[in-house]
């Protein structure tokens, strides 16, 4: 979900919390693809008959593209979110977090957003759609 679409539908807060959990479970596949490339090494190096070794080495191409996919994923998910709480900061009275929208009509990857507190107006940017 983009920024804009995420302060508007549920908040700068839950938005957040929202990516680091979908950054965090791109982790979970990663880790679960590394531990099936390494069963299907296991398997490759067993004496078996070829079509089997073919069969585990076509699986083991497999977990290494998705846990290609999913450490792109979780970077792409966790940097985007890092540098969004970085720009979360009011400038005017340092509050974390709690904004709105200033415009309907935002800028492609950049919006303005309002300070809760003090009103103070300032532009985030955003990293884009995976």
């Amino acid at each position: 979900m983009r920024l804009v679409d995420g302060i508007r539908t549920v908040g700068f807060r839950k938005w957040y919390r929202s990516e680091l959990t979908r950054s965090h479970l791109s982790l979970v596949l990663l880790l679960l693809c590394a531990i099936g490339a390494l069963v299907t090494l296991e398997l490759i190096g067993r004496q078996a008959p070829m079509s089997d070794r073919i069969g585990s080495l076509v699986l083991l191409l497999a977990c290494v593209a998705v846990g290609v996919v999913a450490l792109r994923r979780y970077l792409f998910l966790l940097m985007r979110a890092e540098q969004a709480a970085r720009e979360a900061v009011c400038p005017a009275c340092a509050t974390y977090g709690r904004l709105d929208l200033a415009d309907d009509a935002p800028k492609h990857q950049e919006a303005d957003v309002r300070c809760r507190k003090c009103r103070h107006v300032w532009r985030m940017s955003d990293a884009g759609d995976e």
